[in-house]
């Protein structure tokens, strides 16, 4: 997955579209489809990161279809209260305890 696919993936976790997540981060959108094919500035791509709430590493690299879905789960746990992280932390192990 290269940078444009990891943002464009963030974003739509975001309920954002490319347009308003350019809007937001004060940058170009076709700078940001140009980053499909070269690399974004580092001044450009902290704008975006810091827009998703993200770090510049996690846009940047280059993970397996297994790797970005943990990436995915832990973005989406971040976000959660402490309360309801501990709630998550009881399923999961709920859940998968009963797999072994």
């Amino acid at each position: 997955m290269n940078v444009f696919d990891s943002i464009k993936a963030i974003a739509a976790e975001r309920g954002m579209t490319i347009k308003s997540l350019a809007e937001k981060a004060g940058t170009g959108e076709n700078s940001i489809y140009r980053w499909k094919r070269t690399n974004p500035s580092t001044k450009s791509l902290d704008k975006v990161a810091k827009v998703l709430n993200v770090s510049t590493a996690e846009l940047i690299s280059d993970n397996s279809d297994e790797d970005i879905e943990l990436q995915t789960i832990q973005r989406k746990a971040k976000e959660l209260s402490v309360e309801d992280k501990r709630r998550l932390l009881q399923l999961i192990e709920l859940v998968f305890e009963k797999n072994k």
